[in-house]
Order: structure tokens, then sequence, then C-alpha cells
């Protein structure tokens, strides 16, 4: 017995080691999974901004651009005397057509926000040239109203009228979808 507690390999285990030198050996423990957390968020930051092209975190691209406008007019006041009877296979002919809202009504002009294309564009939203001798923001007879809906229907930068654009009711909805498919 007395050799074995003698013996130097047995002695190892020294009860007397500072404090100190433990702490430190269990910070060092921590030390490297820390650097390569710190080494991924950092790559990863880079990553966003490498395939988003832009160095502010949590911007979606395109967001912050311009939305796209298409800009139409309406036709003269006097265009509706000559209006051709309504047919779907006539509608399914126009070369634009897209469902949109009114945003805003100006003496001038009127802004629609498009929320689906029928035919012919892929703007965000759609402006209305009023011309000079109109006295308001009317077609056919329909006025356009602010936050309400409409189906256009355009023809060479012009709205057509004569019943191919107007508020969204059901029967002219399916006039556009029979016209230009679901």
């Amino acid at each position: 017995m007395e050799r074995a507690m003698n013996a130097p390999e047995l002695q190892t285990l020294d009860t007397d080691a500072p404090t100190d030198e433990l702490a430190a050996r269990r910070r060092r423990r921590w030390l490297l999974p820390a650097a390569a957390a710190a080494v991924l968020v950092a790559a990863l930051v880079g990553a966003v901004v490498v395939l988003t092209g832009s160095d502010r975190v949590g911007v979606v691209p395109g967001q912050d651009q311009d939305p796209t406008v298409l800009a139409l007019s309406l036709p003269p006041s006097d265009v509706a005397g000559s209006c051709m009877m309504f047919d779907v296979a006539f509608l399914a002919q126009m070369p634009v057509a897209f469902a949109g809202s009114v945003t805003a009504i100006d003496a001038d002009q009127v802004t629609l926000d498009v929320d689906r294309w029928y035919r012919g564009g892929d703007a965000d939203l759609v402006t209305v040239a009023v011309p000079p001798q109109q006295t308001s923001a009317a077609l056919d007879g329909v006025d356009f109203r602010q936050g309400e809906r409409y189906l256009v229907t355009a023809t060479d930068g012009t709205v057509n009228g004569c019943g191919f654009s107007g508020p969204a009711e059901p029967q002219l909805e399916q006039a556009f979808e029979q016209a230009f498919g679901g």
C-alpha cells in the first residue's frame, strides 16, 4: 500500500490547483464554439448582401423600387355616340385588359392600382389622362370613383368605352373571364 501511495503516476491529482486556472480552462472550452458562431453570422450577413444586392439586411429586393406605370388616356367625350354593340368575341380581341382599383383622381388624371392583368401589360399602376375639354373623369357616363374597382380595356393607348370598360360588376367580370380565360 505504501508503494502505491508513493508511486508518482498516482499522484497526479492536485486538489490544491488554483480555481482561476479551472475557470480559465472553462472559458477556453467555450471560446472555439463562440468564435465559430460569430464567423457563421458574418457569413450569413455577407450572403444576404451579395444575393440581394443590398447592404440593408431585411430589405426585400424590388420593394424599394418605384412602381411601373402604363399611361393611357380617355377617349374624347363625343366618341360614345359611335359605339358598336358589346360582344365577348370582340372583347377577346382587345390588346390591353386589366382589373384595378382607383387610388387617386386629379383634374387631369385617374390612377388605378392594377390587381390583375388579363392581357397586354405587367405595370403596377395605370394612369388614365383626362382630356382637357372634359370636366370629369368619366367613361360613357360612368364616373371613376376612388376606392372602386374597374375592368378596363384599351386600344392604341386609349381606354375603350361602350361597355368594354367599366365598374367591376359581375356581368362584366364574367365577360372578361370568358374573353380572356380564367
